[in-house]
Protein backbone atom coordinates (compact mmCIF):
# COMPACT_ATOMS: atom_id res chain seq x y z
CA UNK A 1 0.00 0.00 0.00
CA UNK A 2 1.49 3.60 -1.06
CA UNK A 3 2.00 5.88 1.83
CA UNK A 4 -1.03 8.55 2.96
CA UNK A 5 0.59 11.99 1.17
CA UNK A 6 -2.22 14.60 3.04
CA UNK A 7 -0.44 17.82 1.21
CA UNK A 8 0.16 18.71 4.78
CA UNK A 9 3.70 20.28 5.30
CA UNK A 10 5.55 19.31 8.30
CA UNK A 11 8.64 19.64 10.11
CA UNK A 12 9.90 16.22 10.98
CA UNK A 13 8.40 13.15 11.80
CA UNK A 14 7.60 11.13 14.95
CA UNK A 15 5.08 9.88 17.63
CA UNK A 16 5.97 11.16 21.13
CA UNK A 17 3.85 11.09 24.11
CA UNK A 18 2.61 14.62 24.72
CA UNK A 19 2.78 15.06 28.49
CA UNK A 20 2.69 18.76 27.85
CA UNK A 21 -0.89 18.95 26.09
CA UNK A 22 -3.91 19.53 28.03
CA UNK A 23 -4.31 15.56 27.87
CA UNK A 24 -1.88 12.59 27.94
CA UNK A 25 -1.86 11.82 24.15
CA UNK A 26 0.62 10.43 21.68
CA UNK A 27 1.36 12.94 18.78
CA UNK A 28 1.75 11.83 15.30
CA UNK A 29 3.92 14.22 13.01
CA UNK A 30 5.04 14.38 10.05
CA UNK A 31 5.79 11.44 7.82
CA UNK A 32 4.86 8.26 9.43
CA UNK A 33 6.34 5.16 7.97
CA UNK A 34 7.73 2.14 9.40
CA UNK A 35 10.88 3.45 10.74
CA UNK A 36 9.09 5.81 12.89
CA UNK A 37 7.11 3.48 13.86
CA UNK A 38 9.98 0.46 14.90
CA UNK A 39 11.27 3.75 16.36
CA UNK A 40 8.17 4.18 18.50
CA UNK A 41 7.56 0.71 19.30
CA UNK A 42 11.08 0.71 21.37
CA UNK A 43 11.55 3.73 23.26
CA UNK A 44 8.15 3.52 24.82
CA UNK A 45 6.31 0.53 26.42
CA UNK A 46 3.01 -0.61 25.42
CA UNK A 47 1.44 -0.02 29.37
CA UNK A 48 2.32 3.72 28.64
CA UNK A 49 0.16 3.93 25.77
CA UNK A 50 -2.58 6.74 26.18
CA UNK A 51 -6.07 5.91 25.34
CA UNK A 52 -5.79 9.33 23.09
CA UNK A 53 -3.76 10.01 19.69
CA UNK A 54 -3.48 13.83 17.64
CA UNK A 55 -2.99 12.84 14.20
CA UNK A 56 -3.98 16.37 13.06
CA UNK A 57 0.19 17.14 11.76
CA UNK A 58 -0.16 13.98 9.96
CA UNK A 59 1.58 14.68 6.73
CA UNK A 60 1.64 10.95 5.36
CA UNK A 61 0.91 7.83 6.61
CA UNK A 62 2.07 3.86 5.36
CA UNK A 63 0.36 0.31 6.41
CA UNK A 64 2.88 0.05 9.46
CA UNK A 65 1.29 3.47 11.24
CA UNK A 66 -2.44 2.16 10.05
CA UNK A 67 -1.09 -1.29 11.72
CA UNK A 68 0.10 0.84 15.14
CA UNK A 69 -3.47 2.69 14.97
CA UNK A 70 -5.71 -0.41 14.85
CA UNK A 71 -3.38 -1.92 17.99
CA UNK A 72 -3.67 0.78 19.69
CA UNK A 73 -7.58 0.59 19.42
CA UNK A 74 -7.32 -3.05 20.29
CA UNK A 75 -5.69 -2.30 23.46
CA UNK A 76 -8.30 0.46 24.49
CA UNK A 77 -11.03 -2.06 23.47
CA UNK A 78 -9.86 -4.80 25.78
CA UNK A 79 -10.12 -2.56 28.89
CA UNK A 80 -13.45 -1.52 27.85
CA UNK A 81 -12.29 1.75 26.27
CA UNK A 82 -12.12 3.27 22.66
CA UNK A 83 -9.17 4.92 20.70
CA UNK A 84 -9.56 8.82 20.76
CA UNK A 85 -8.34 10.38 17.51
CA UNK A 86 -7.62 13.79 17.53
CA UNK A 87 -8.58 15.95 14.16
CA UNK A 88 -7.29 13.64 11.81
CA UNK A 89 -7.18 15.53 8.31
CA UNK A 90 -9.68 14.13 5.89
CA UNK A 91 -7.57 11.55 3.39
CA UNK A 92 -7.06 9.67 6.76
CA UNK A 93 -10.26 9.73 7.58
CA UNK A 94 -11.38 7.86 4.66
CA UNK A 95 -8.33 5.44 5.38
CA UNK A 96 -9.48 5.23 8.92
CA UNK A 97 -13.30 3.93 7.46
CA UNK A 98 -12.03 2.21 5.25
CA UNK A 99 -9.46 -0.06 7.30
CA UNK A 100 -12.17 -0.22 10.18
CA UNK A 101 -10.38 2.17 12.61
CA UNK A 102 -13.50 3.70 13.05
CA UNK A 103 -15.57 0.81 14.62
CA UNK A 104 -12.91 0.74 17.34
CA UNK A 105 -12.67 4.48 17.76
CA UNK A 106 -13.77 7.94 17.75
CA UNK A 107 -12.67 11.42 16.52
CA UNK A 108 -12.65 14.21 19.08
CA UNK A 109 -11.77 18.07 18.62
CA UNK A 110 -8.68 19.18 20.33
CA UNK A 111 -10.10 20.97 23.57
CA UNK A 112 -12.78 17.83 24.28
CA UNK A 113 -11.75 16.03 27.45
CA UNK A 114 -11.09 12.38 27.36
CA UNK A 115 -13.52 10.03 27.47
CA UNK A 116 -13.13 8.12 31.40
CA UNK A 117 -13.02 4.73 29.72
CA UNK A 118 -9.81 3.68 29.46
CA UNK A 119 -7.16 0.91 30.29
CA UNK A 120 -5.79 1.66 34.13
CA UNK A 121 -1.75 3.13 33.55
CA UNK A 122 -0.75 0.05 35.46
CA UNK A 123 -2.41 -1.98 32.40
CA UNK A 124 -0.70 -4.06 29.81
CA UNK A 125 -0.52 -4.50 25.89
Amino acid sequence: MPPLDTGRAAPSSAITLAEDAPVRQLRFTGDIGKDVVREFRLSVRPASWPSRVDLSEVRSMDSAALELLLHLARKQKRFGGELEVVEPVAPLRRLMEQSGLTRVSHWVVTDAPPSSAGPSPAATA
